[in-house]
């Protein structure tokens, strides 16, 4: 496998391959069980736990976040674009990054429907963002936005 022939990276991208399996794993069995509203509800309440007060990270952050991502996906059987989007959501709140991940659509005439769910960091899509470009953004999964709005009630 491809994969295991880079025996010189560097010990912590062997550690992020390990933790993104590990993740991605049980994201991929959780979407297999779950319906995907319970699974969006767990995922806000962890990653708000996570990371109570995110900090950007780094351009660098974000490259070696894709990279065990896409590395543990082909480890993973089915895992697709929406599991990996919310593993590496997990995986950035772990490091105390902000990210939010967006579900798109796309349904062209002369082509059928399609979904793609890619991550957003503040410094670009480090998942899934090749295909994110023809994509229309339908759902974005902001563990952030809700908590800043103020109490119903209450005024701003």
């Amino acid at each position: 496998m491809w994969i295991f022939r880079r025996r010189r990276w560097p010990r912590g991208d062997w550690f992020a391959l390990g933790e993104a399996f590990i993740v991605l794993a049980v994201v991929r069995l959780s979407l297999a069980t779950m319906n995907f509203k319970r699974i969006e509800r767990v995922v806000v309440s962890l990653v708000r736990r996570l990371a109570p007060t995110p900090a950007d990270g780094t351009p660098e952050d974000d490259a070696r976040l894709g990279r065990a991502v896409r590395r543990a996906a082909v480890l993973v059987p089915g895992a697709k674009c929406l599991a990996q989007a919310t593993a590496a959501m997990l995986l950035s709140a772990r490091y105390n990054r902000r990210s939010r991940m967006t579900i798109g659509v796309k349904l062209g005439a002369s082509e059928a429907f399609g979904a793609h769910a890619w991550l957003e960091t503040p410094h670009g899509i480090p998942v899934g963002g090749a295909e994110a470009a023809q994509f229309a953004p339908l759902l974005s999964v902001d563990p952030y936005a809700s908590a800043q709005r103020p109490p119903a009630g209450v005024a701003s």
